[in-house]
């Protein structure tokens, strides 16, 4: 019996041939997407999902049709075919973010990569490059495209849909598909008289876990969807000896503690809303990477940590070896952090328990304040989170390939890593990108006359390590200050703060280490103590009205009257913090 005012009819069963059992009965099948189902109740919510989305026939079967025909969209002279609705996760298998194409107003997370690999292509050549989550295979058509014979891709995906789609790209972008070391049948029949391939790609069909233990690479790649805690143990487990691991976190909600207990769950950190919350997250995924390094006894040395938009992204070299292990172990620790005035210092080392850890902080919350003024944060990377001689050498890379889109990114990571004002820096200056050092290990750039780089040694390498660790030792002062403070989270009320600009000159002629950081645009990173930082701050604003006061007047206040304002505005954050807190 047909159900009134829906699209749908029963159909007895047929009895011709006894292909159908009798058993099976009547069942109902919807005229708009075609599907049979045997439950009255099930087909009822079926039809209504369908009266939600607004759906009938005719658009269904437009939607359909639209499936067959893939969208075909260019980035950076590669073609890629994309699923309809390939920007929405939830209703495609390969996902493909318009945000990361080329463009100045979005991040450029593909760039960063690419400059990351032509960078690393230097040193030794061929690379074994792994794009663990493929999707439509953009990334690692890229890499095979710009790079040539100096990678060799393997791209990867265990959705069936996307491995074909990504061996449609490699067809389209006249790569050959390689699968299990052999050539795939067909793979240049798209390719027309006269025109020759450009590479290899081998695309796989297995979980990245799998994979990642099965062979050994040079370069990783990790962009999952979500966190990618779960994929860090098997990359590190076969990756070469000063080798590169990319890792894409886009869990902002834990990372920057919106859901604290997912944080908890994921990465064993212990979190809550801050000033410099970008970084936090940043240190968070670092600890992260380097725990599951040593557990494989290898080392890291960050590269550069970025948070931007929607994800985070954090790429290591690593350091085999226990030693290297050792020493990256050590560079995580927990962060006290002051709720009322958001002074932050790493807890200090040592085997004996504090009877009051709250007193390393260099604010005196905790003496006028009653109660519990401080939280410990963590476990964090407390070391470095940029390397200058790499990024110097990505930025030589994006000259190089006309990424002219990446370079002011990569110049403020080069301003950050030194802590010094963007006031002296040239880009057109490749004679002193030739040879740079990361942290005491030489390597060689473009410019290098030496044709052998495959030829290094386990004594070579093992000299490398000894020096990098020697390095680390020695060179701890020179790493920039962790965290930053924003100059509106701390400004005074009732008077106008000077230009960031001025600002940062302000400063460095107090004798303060300071510059800007890509995680906040406001924000100042700086060496400063935050009472000295508020003093500063407070000497060079001015008030929005006199009064009726002259300006020198206003200008030779007394010293009690500028200590009542630092007073006032303390008072004021104090009161906020703890509404926060309640």
């Amino acid at each position: 019996m047909c159900i009134c005012h829906l699209p749908c009819r029963p159909v007895k069963p047929n009895i011709i041939g006894e292909q159908i059992s009798s058993k099976m009965g009547a069942h109902y099948h919807c005229i708009i997407c075609s599907a049979t189902i045997t439950r009255r109740t099930d087909m009822l919510g079926h039809v209504r999902r369908h009266v939600n989305k607004g759906e009938t026939k005719s658009s269904y079967i437009a939607a359909s049709t639209a499936k067959s025909s893939n969208e075909i969209l260019k980035e950076a002279d590669t073609d890629v075919q994309v699923c309809p609705n390939y920007s929405i996760p939830q209703k495609t298998d390969s996902y493909f973010n318009p945000k990361m194409k080329l463009n100045r107003l979005l991040p450029p997370s593909r760039q960063l990569i690419f400059c990351t690999l032509a960078a690393l292509a230097e040193e030794r050549k061929p690379l074994e490059c792994l794009d663990a989550f493929g999707a439509t295979g953009i990334m690692g058509l890229q890499w095979a495209k710009h790079l040539g014979n100096a990678v060799k891709v393997t791209i990867n995906d265990l959705n069936e849909n996307s491995v074909t789609l990504i061996q449609e790209n490699c067809h389209l972008n006249k790569l050959k598909v390689v699968v299990d070391s052999k050539e795939k049948k067909g793979s240049d029949d798209n390719l027309e008289e006269g025109e020759e391939n450009l590479g290899n790609i081998k695309v796989t069909k297995m979980d990245a876990n799998v994979l990642m233990h099965l062979r050994s690479f040079d370069f990783i790649h990790l962009d999952p969807f979500g966190t990618s805690v779960n994929y860090l143990d098997s990359a590190f487990r076969n990756i070469r000896n000063l080798g590169i691991v990319s890792v894409t976190s886009t869990d902002i909600s834990s990372l920057y503690a919106k859901a604290q207990h997912v944080a908890r769950r994921h990465y064993g950190c212990n979190i809550v809303r801050t000033e410099y919350y970008k970084e936090l997250a940043a240190r968070i995924v670092v600890a992260a990477v380097a725990r599951a390094a040593a557990r494989c006894n290898k080392g890291i040395e960050v590269l550069f940590a970025v948070a931007l938009e929607h994800f985070v992204l954090v790429v290591v070299r690593v350091l085999r070896g226990p030693t290297s292990a050792d020493e990256t172990a050590k560079k995580i620790q927990y962060l006290i952090h002051c709720q009322w005035c958001e002074e932050r210092i790493f807890q200090k080392d040592g085997n004996m328990v504090e009877e009051n850890p709250y007193r390393q902080l260099p604010c005196n919350c905790h003496g006028s304040m009653p109660g519990k003024t401080a939280i410990e944060l963590g476990p964090l990377w407390s070391s470095s989170l940029f390397s200058t001689g790499f990024l110097k050498r990505m930025l030589f890379e994006s000259v190089h390939h006309g990424l002219d889109d990446i370079q002011t990114l990569i110049k403020t990571l080069i301003f950050e890593s030194e802590c010094t004002p963007q006031s002296q820096f040239s880009v057109h200056a490749p004679s002193n990108l030739n040879k740079q050092e990361e942290n005491g290990i030489s390597v060689k750039t473009t410019d290098d006359n030496t044709t052998d780089n495959t030829a290094q040694g386990k004594r070579k390498c093992s000299e490398m390590i000894t020096n990098l660790v020697k390095k680390q030792k020695t060179d701890v002062i020179t790493e920039h200050p962790p965290f930053y403070y924003n100059i509106h989270r701390h400004s005074i009320k009732g008077m106008n703060m000077p230009k960031l600009k001025k600002f940062l000159c302000y400063l460095s002629q107090a004798g303060f280490r300071v510059s800007r950081t890509h995680f906040d645009p406001m924000g100042v990173r700086t060496d400063a103590p935050l009472i000295q930082f508020k003093s500063i701050l407070l000497k060079y604003s001015t008030p929005t009205y006199t009064g009726g006061q002259s300006e020198g007047h206003v200008q030779s206040a007394s010293e009690d009257t500028v200590a009542d304002r630092v007073e006032m505005s303390v008072n004021d954050k104090a009161e906020a913090s703890s509404c926060r807190r309640w």
